[in-house]
């Protein structure tokens, strides 16, 4: 899968946007191409290929084998398409192709041996494998439209969503906005081969796990590297975007961003729980013909860390208030402070909100101030035509001072308005209503947030009276509404508040570009 052109945006928004529509991936949820489809355009130096980034016709190609025997890097020195031609060691191959041997050799050992994930499969029984069974890169000139790509080659023959492939990479990274080759390398590498390792377990699981799960190896690999703090306000842009479920658009900076999912899972956890999810994910795994990875996740959490999905996704949607300045690694992310803070609604007391509409899997944020409230609680109240609107879900009472969490409540009766929590000196209050479920309809309760009598007076507004509403009875029946079916949530039409961040609707038409640019932008 391309990077989309992501990090071109830190130079250029316009550069990279045109990038990710130039140069998009496959659609990872097609099927299994048959290795025959691929052969009029195998591989970049094929002649005659139709491929979009290749080698000239022209170009005398090289190649340089990596010290461990496992890769093939495929360059030229002359044209377009020439390496960086600087030798400073005198071995005769140009320093750059070395040091993306060399990135490789590192990631393969960090993902096989230090992680345990298998290795991507083996070409060699392809006809055009560029010349052996070894994993190929090949550097080539992506001209501003993209820096690299994992392409599929051959799928099958047992499993059809298995499948082998190449690399292909910038030839020399000028004009973009890394701010060195080396650094380059260890970005792109680690992020496009483990493309390459997802292939060999199941190429059907869509863009979240494909690109969140991508970022989060990067991380893993090397956390001196800046590139999974320029990607998570992907997912803390959107928190109220299932957690399954793509931005529209060729450009998804939440697919990318759901990569703070992975390293919560791995940092809360354990090691081992993504890899764990990847192997649910092959067919035939557990029993499971053709296993879908976010049906898969509640068993593995269960499996693997003996806790459910709903009560994981209420501490993840907590962890996501330790960020930035109010970072606690204490308590949550160990580098949150790199990370920018969740986005949220900023409203007033006493807060009333009859639209609310809460997705599964997915968090809404709320702050505003105490203004000389000492004591405060929120409730969740389900109309009367509609009683199970609250069912299942989790209300958060978060108590902020000016740079710091001093306090998160689990409301634990979301629907009774009753538990206070104290907000004496407090800076602002942030309520959290978090809808755990991993599927099914929208939750659209109705929200109050204030004092104990404020809330009891929001309640009697709604018709609630002084029942409650929202327990933890069964969910809804799971039909979801029509736009809940597109591939993607719509934004919280009716909410009323002004959000930190207003160009939610840039990124999801911009994606990624439009995100790199706003990260800059101050969130709450």
């Amino acid at each position: 899968m391309s990077r989309l052109g992501a990090r071109r945006a830190r130079t250029a928004v316009g550069l990279a946007l045109g990038a990710a529509l130039a140069a998009c991936a496959p659609d990872p949820d097609a099927g299994a191409i048959a290795p025959d489809a691929l052969a009029p355009e195998v591989r970049p130096d094929t002649p005659g290929n139709n491929l979009q980034f290749r080698f000239d016709p022209g170009d005398v190609v090289e190649t340089f084998g990596s010290s461990d025997g496992n890769f093939l890097v495929h360059f030229t020195r002359l044209g377009p398409n020439a390496v960086p031609d600087t030798d400073a060691d005198t071995s005769g191959v140009p320093d750059f192709v070395e040091d993306v041997a060399s990135v490789y050799v590192e990631v393969l050992a960090s993902y096989a041996g230090d992680l345990g994930f298998v290795a991507p499969l083996s070409d060699a029984a392809v006809s055009d494998n560029g010349g052996d069974g070894r994993f190929d890169v090949y550097l080539v000139d992506f001209a501003g439209v993209g820096d690299g790509n994992f392409q599929h080659d051959a799928c099958g023959p047992q499993n059809a969503e298995q499948c082998n492939g190449y690399m292909i990479e910038e030839n020399d990274f000028a004009g973009y906005g890394y701010p060195s080759t080396a650094v380059a390398n260890r970005i792109l590498g680690s992020h496009e081969f483990f493309h390459a390792v997802q292939a060999a377990y199941d190429v059907g699981q869509g863009s979240v796990l494909a690109e969140g799960t991508a970022v989060w190896a990067t991380e893993a690999f090397d956390p001196t590297l800046d590139d999974f703090e320029w990607l998570v306000s992907g997912y803390l842009d959107n928190p109220d975007q299932p957690l399954d479920t793509p931005l529209p658009g060729p450009v998804d900076a939440f697919s990318y961003g759901t990569g703070l999912y992975f390293e919560f899972l791995e940092e809360r956890y354990g090691a081992g729980m993504v890899r764990a999810l990847w192997e649910r994910a092959v067919n035939g795994a557990f029993g499971v013909a053709d296993p879908v990875w976010m049906d898969e996740l509640p068993a593995m959490l269960t499996a693997e860390a003996g806790v459910s999905f709903a009560d994981a996704f209420v501490e993840f949607a907590t962890w996501n208030l330790y960020t930035g300045g109010f970072a606690d690694p204490a308590v949550a992310y160990l580098r949150g402070a790199g990370y920018p803070r969740v986005r949220m609604s900023i409203v007033a007391a006493p807060f009333q909100d009859d639209a609310l509409r809460v997705f599964h899997a997915s968090s809404q944020y709320y702050a505003l101030a105490p203004d000389g409230r000492t004591e405060m609680t929120a409730a969740l109240v389900a109309p009367a035509t509609d009683p199970s609107a609250a069912d299942g879900l989790a209300l958060l009472v978060d108590v902020e001072g000016v740079t710091d969490v001093t306090s998160v409540t689990r409301i634990v009766d979301p629907g009774a308005g009753t538990e206070t929590v104290s907000t004496a000196g407090a800076a602002r209050v942030v309520v959290v209503v978090v809808n755990p479920l991993t599927s099914g309809s929208s939750k659209k309760p109705a929200l109050c947030i204030g004092t104990v009598a404020e809330v009891a007076a929001c309640r009697d507004a709604l018709g609630a009276g002084g029942a409650g509403g929202a327990g933890g009875g069964p969910a809804a029946p799971a039909e979801p509404a029509p736009e809940e079916t597109s591939g993607c949530a719509c934004r919280q039409a009716g909410t009323p508040g002004t959000r930190t961040d207003g160009v939610a609707a840039a990124l999801a038409m911009g994606g990624l570009a439009v995100a790199a640019a706003r990260r800059r932008r101050r969130r709450g």
